[in-house]
């Protein structure tokens, strides 16, 4: 059933700050705008309405983030009694519907699948952008975390370099085609990723020439058969260029993630929007760190 629930209700106690709307008939008090029509799901639920959707506006005064505006719109569906194949199933039916009737487009490739832990260490995001390459090589991986992954350590132990030595966490990408960018593009690069919204302190590169040779910014520090052994396993080719950020984890895995976006959009939108549509569902994501709760 299509349901549609109201806009004026009473502040709920959510996760969000409530947008709140004067009323004349009652001074002094406040109709709030629903955050989500959360309240009115549960209702719906216990009264025996156990299947239904709504497409709904949803209202949140709360700071703007690069991916949150102030209301947007919702699909929201409600099941009861099912699994979460059901839930999976019915809403790659609902988006291969849309694709089809809204863009003429037939999806009939199946949804693809990876767990939490599996997008924040090869995107640095739990809803990454998959229509490119560029997956995050962690060099140096923190104990609790792929501890199959050790031999990768191997490749920037031992060389005395104080700021992968005493970093959490080391991160690498590969660049396509971009080995040729002059000393002035690489300084650009790593002022931005020491701007505030990014907090790294600076930016390491390698860059895998077309004639075989390695150039980077910690030679000193690196042979470049070690140079040539982290762009192979970052899975760089000759022409790319690797760009490497060290620090605590969860800041690395954020500011490699904006990185690797960085460079899609300069890239060129148009060939970004030419490739294949691709969807993804993140799931398991009890794997994500429990988060301090208060009440």
């Amino acid at each position: 059933m299509d349901i549609e629930t109201p806009f004026l209700i009473k502040s709920t106690p959510e996760g969000a700050r409530d947008f709140v709307v004067p009323s004349r008939m009652n001074p002094g008090e406040f109709y709030a705008l629903p955050q989500s029509p959360q309240t009115f799901k549960q209702l719906l639920m216990v009264s025996g309405y156990d299947r239904y959707y709504q497409i709904v506006k949803c209202f949140r005064d709360e700071d703007l983030r690069a991916d949150r505006q102030p209301e947007f719109t919702q699909i929201d569906c409600e099941m009861a009694f099912v699994q979460q194949e059901d839930v999976l199933n019915m809403f790659e039916n609902l988006i291969k519907y849309i694709f089809k009737t809204v863009k003429g487009i037939d999806y009939n490739e199946a949804v693809e699948r990876m767990s939490w832990q599996e997008a924040m260490w090869q995107y640095g995001n739990d809803k990454p952008d998959i229509r490119f390459g560029m997956k995050l090589l962690n060099i140096k991986y923190p104990k609790h975390v792929f501890a199959e992954k050790e031999e990768n350590a191997q490749l920037v132990d031992g060389a005395d370099f104080q700021v992968f030595d005493a970093a959490e966490t080391v991160i690498a990408i590969a660049v396509p085609g971009c080995s040729e960018y002059t000393r002035k593009q690489t300084d650009e690069l790593t002022e931005w990723v020491k701007r505030p919204q990014i907090g790294m302190k600076g930016l390491v590169f390698i860059k895998c020439n077309a004639d075989g040779t390695y150039k980077s910014s910690v030679d000193k520090f690196y042979s470049e058969e070690k140079l040539k052994a982290i762009a192979d396993a970052a899975g760089a080719k000759a022409g790319d260029l690797v760009l490497i950020l060290a620090g605590a984890e969860e800041r690395t895995r954020k500011a490699t993630s904006e990185l690797r976006l960085k460079w899609a959009n300069a890239w060129a939108l148009e060939k970004m929007m030419s490739l294949n549509y691709c969807g993804y569902w993140t799931s398991r994501f009890l794997n994500m760190p429990k988060k301090r709760t208060v009440g």
